[in-house]
């Protein structure tokens, strides 16, 4: 019963999916979802692209805002994050977006002298996410930003500049926290995923 139902919810989805990516011009790959309440909007201009298997979860909005907007393979945007396209935005595969992330791919001028900051032109260098990303609640990533491969980004964390594979970062701006590694045992006896011969001043913390 429980499988007839949810083949059912997800055939349902599928076709929602189809009918709003086509009247919106969005390409999506096979069972690729958007759910009821997310918005992928081109209204500007420019393409947005979601790849095979990945979630737009409800209330997720995608602005393409005259740039682009490419997301890969088994992704998942999680409740009322809102990623941008303006200088061009590219997600990788299997990348995690907690709820409430922000990603925009564009900057403000605001030199003195330069007129009104709404008036002064944006500049648009871009941003790269890497594969097996995860982006914890509240991120926000700022225009210019790489985001290696494997790496874990703490909620609340502000990004910019380059992060390195397979780092775990946090604070404002990000930092290099410690590294993913094979699963250790903490000295407290808890399992983690963390190096903590390279940064024992999280065990401390722990």
């Amino acid at each position: 019963m429980h499988s007839s139902w949810r083949i059912l919810r997800n055939r349902g989805r599928r076709a929602y999916t189809l009918a709003y990516a086509a009247l919106n011009g969005v390409s999506t790959g096979p069972r690729a979802i958007i759910m009821r309440g997310a918005v992928a909007s081109r209204e500007l201009g420019g393409s947005i692209e979601i790849g095979e298997r990945s979630t737009i979860h409800r209330g997720a909005m995608l602005l393409s805002y005259g740039g682009f907007i490419r997301i890969g393979a088994r992704c998942s945007i999680n409740p009322y994050s809102v990623l941008y396209g303006h200088g061009g935005l590219y997600l990788g595969d299997n990348v995690r977006i907690a709820a409430h992330c922000v990603i925009v791919p564009a900057n403000h001028g605001f030199a003195l002298g330069e007129g009104l900051i709404a008036d002064q032109p944006l500049s648009k260098s871009g941003i790269r996410i890497g594969d097996d990303v995860w982006l914890g609640a509240g991120v926000r990533v700022l225009d210019g930003a790489i985001i290696d491969d494997g790496c874990v980004v703490a909620a609340g964390a502000v990004v910019r500049g380059h992060l390195e594979s397979n780092g775990i970062y946090g604070g404002v701006p990000a930092k290099l926290l410690g590294r993913r590694t094979f699963r250790t045992v903490h000295p407290k006896g808890v399992t983690h995923g963390v190096d903590y011969t390279k940064n024992p001043e999280a065990v401390a913390a722990s």
